[in-house]
């Protein structure tokens, strides 16, 4: 096989594409983890408010 026969625009093409759909295989990935992150955070926080709530509400009684 030649320089010419194995490097046509076809195969630049399907390897650009290629490295497109990685990248955004990469790009999900990382904003799932992130989207996670403020999921844990936020179940983090309503679970402080609702601590607080109880213990509150407990010295009152």
């Amino acid at each position: 096989m030649t320089v010419m026969e194995r490097d046509t625009p076809t195969d630049i093409r399907s390897s650009v594409d290629e490295q497109k759909r990685q990248e955004a295989a990469l790009r999900a990935k990382k904003l799932r983890g992130r989207n996670l992150a403020v999921l844990a955070a936020l179940l983090a926080l309503v679970v402080l408010f609702y601590a607080i709530t109880v213990v509150r509400m407990g010295g009152t009684h």
